[in-house]
């Protein structure tokens, strides 16, 4: 099995912020799958997935969720900073999550206009337990490993990450190596899955969330580089949303 390089093009808008438009593989491209793997492999794997990433990466999605089909999904990072923007396809933004480092991100909805914080990924893509900067480096073709969490090999195509409050069987899948799928490994049951495939080497161009009462969410990817901008915007000064006063 071979990995799937559709063609690249590349341009420089301004501010800074260089984007490399990837070509998005058709619903009838390349499908990834993970076969079955010697323990020698897969140490290999996770040693590959598990270098760091070579920069600052700035991405845009179509995401879809039930019920809508047309939002967008821009993310920005920057020096342990990030910012995760949904927006209407060619209207105004709708929420921003916000995080440094592995502090616990604030959720801006700015339908509301106010904010919540202590937050996970659950607020943008239905998705809890995985920290963000772990589901940046997921989204940019890398183990989602940072801090103080391990990952292992658990024989077949499975590697195993266990970090605080939170684990999960990772698939994987050579030549080039790329993860295939992360399930959620829950002590309550099924937890949420989350399939990578359409892959550019081993960043994944299409990803399709599914939590365990059904919802899902898919991310298809349009443009991904890295940011050479120092510094990322700034967030709006939001009053937290337990104080808004709601009226009768």
């Amino acid at each position: 099995m071979t990995g799937c390089n559709p063609p690249v093009r590349g341009r420089r808008p301004h501010a800074g912020l260089a984007i490399l438009v990837l070509g998005i593989v058709a619903a009838g491209g390349c499908r990834s799958a993970a076969p079955l793997l010697e323990p020698a492999d897969l140490e290999a794997a996770r040693e590959h997935l598990e270098r760091p990433v070579k920069g600052d990466p700035a991405a845009l999605y179509r995401l879809r969720v039930a019920g809508s089909g047309g939002l967008r999904m821009a993310l920005l990072t920057s020096r342990g900073e990030g910012r995760l923007t949904v927006s209407e396809p060619f209207g105004s933004a709708l929420s921003i999550t916000a995080w440094r480092d592995l502090e616990p991100p604030l959720f801006l909805d700015l339908r509301e206009g106010c904010r919540l914080e202590a937050v996970d990924l659950s607020q943008v893509l239905g998705i809890g337990a995985m920290p963000l900067p772990q589901a940046v480096r997921l989204l940019v073709g890398r183990l989602p490993t940072a801090g103080a969490d391990r990952s292992s090999v658990v024989g077949g195509s499975g590697l195993l990450i266990e970090g605080p409050g939170w684990s999960a069987r990772v698939e994987v899948a050579p030549e080039p190596w790329r993860i295939v799928a992360v399930r959620e490994l829950s002590r309550g049951g099924d937890g949420w899955r989350i399939e990578l495939s359409d892959h550019i080497g081993s960043v994944p161009g299409a990803v399709r969330i599914r939590r365990s009462d059904g919802r899902w969410a898919e991310l298809e990817l349009l443009s991904l580089q890295w940011n050479d901008a120092p510094d990322l915007p700034a967030i709006p000064d939001l009053p937290r949303c337990d104080d808004l006063d709601r009226g009768p």
